[in-house]
């Protein structure tokens, strides 16, 4: 099943109709028809600047031939926030004197599907990037990646929560160890010099 060009989902996701689109670009109805159909003709670099105009979206979106499902869960996300109302209600705050004050908030009914919305584009991307790494090894004998994630899965799903735990730690330390933004605090030192005798172990073989 062929999936919808960039523009036709985004046209769809943000309610403007093609023949819209091509009205407020200036050209026939056919030529987005193009751009959209079968054939996806690259669409010229002056109608993208102003698709990014009229959408109000980065160009990059009009750049592409296909999108991901993390990319579809995006754009829905962009389009609830934009169309979110806020409903005025009056709170009360305590402040550390235990002094209460009444202030002004304020609450969006869309915030809970933009949430929702939120960590299923986040799920997705991790299933997208898994399915790539496992994609490369596609030589029966290449199967290292596999094996990792199939390893990981097996101690998630043992529902032993020392295990996925220490799994979770090491796997901080080694994401956030050498990243230039990256730290993680240990509540035990003994535990971070130990990672850091198995890390300088391995950089010597």
């Amino acid at each position: 099943m062929e999936s919808l060009h960039p523009l036709k989902y985004i046209s769809q996701t943000f309610e403007m109709p093609l023949a819209q689109v091509a009205t407020e670009l200036g050209v026939k109805r056919q030529t987005v028809n193009e751009w959209v159909g079968k054939r996806r003709r690259t669409i010229p670099d002056k109608h993208v600047s102003k698709l990014a105009s009229i959408f109000n979206l980065d160009e990059k979106w009009f750049r592409m031939q296909n999108l991901e499902a993390s990319e579809k869960l995006e754009l829905q996300r962009i389009h609830v926030d934009r169309n979110a109302t806020f409903i005025e209600y009056e709170d009360v705050f305590v402040d550390e004197e235990g002094i209460a004050h009444d202030v002004t908030s304020y609450y969006s009914p869309e915030q809970e599907l933009s949430n929702h919305l939120y960590h299923l584009q986040n799920a997705q991307k991790v299933i997208e990037e898994v399915t790539r790494i496992i994609g490369i090894e596609t030589d029966a004998h290449e199967s290292y990646n596999q094996d990792i994630f199939r390893k990981v899965m097996s101690v998630i799903n043992s529902n032993n929560h020392k295990k996925v735990r220490m799994l979770r730690d090491m796997l901080d330390y080694l994401a956030y160890r050498d990243h230039e933004f990256g730290f993680m605090t240990f509540e035990d030192d003994n535990l971070k010099t130990k990672y850091d005798d198995l890390i300088n172990y391995y950089e010597k073989k």
